[in-house]
């Protein structure tokens, strides 16, 4: 085949090649209040393109404008954690290293949904502030941001 013909069938399946689904990816229509999730989300994937720095500052800080009632920001660089909204003692760990990657289970699923096809949701069992931290299943919306600069929040899952 030519290489012109290759690049040409390239650009042709490309879209679809970036569109299949990822091993453990779910549909982001499984989490309860999803697009309170993904414009908070969003917000702040905005706001860390214009002053990085202060948004995770402000994020380990409690700041509300990164909260929506129960729901809060995590922000990853790779699989170091930068701002966590409800643990903000995670700040600087690498969630994909012993004995981090057993607290944070889906983080190199997210990072690849992020990084690979620039958003998508995860499912995953996680503790629950609103329920004093009892396991529940959770689906969580990524979003890259930059480079390997990734944000994401979280939901638990509807209830049928």
């Amino acid at each position: 085949m030519k290489p012109i013909h290759a690049g040409l069938l390239l650009l042709v399946f490309l879209p679809a090649l970036a569109a299949a689904q990822i091993p453990g990816e779910v549909s982001c229509d499984k989490g309860a209040d999803m697009p309170r999730v993904q414009a908070l989300v969003k917000k702040t994937a905005e706001a860390l393109k214009k002053d990085e720095g202060t948004v995770v500052q402000q994020i380990n800080h409690g700041d509300k404008q990164w909260k929506d009632g129960y729901y809060y920001m995590v922000v990853v660089r790779g699989t170091q954690i930068l701002a966590h909204g409800y643990f903000s003692s995670a700040a600087g760990m690498d969630a994909a290293k012993p004995p981090y990657d057993r607290m944070f289970p889906a983080v190199k699923l997210m990072e690849k949904i992020a990084l690979t096809k620039g958003e998508g949701c995860v499912q995953y069992d996680f503790m629950n502030p609103a329920k004093s931290g009892q396991v529940e299943h959770k689906v969580t919306y990524v979003t890259k941001v930059s480079g390997n600069l990734w944000a994401a929040s979280g939901t638990y899952l509807l209830r049928k």
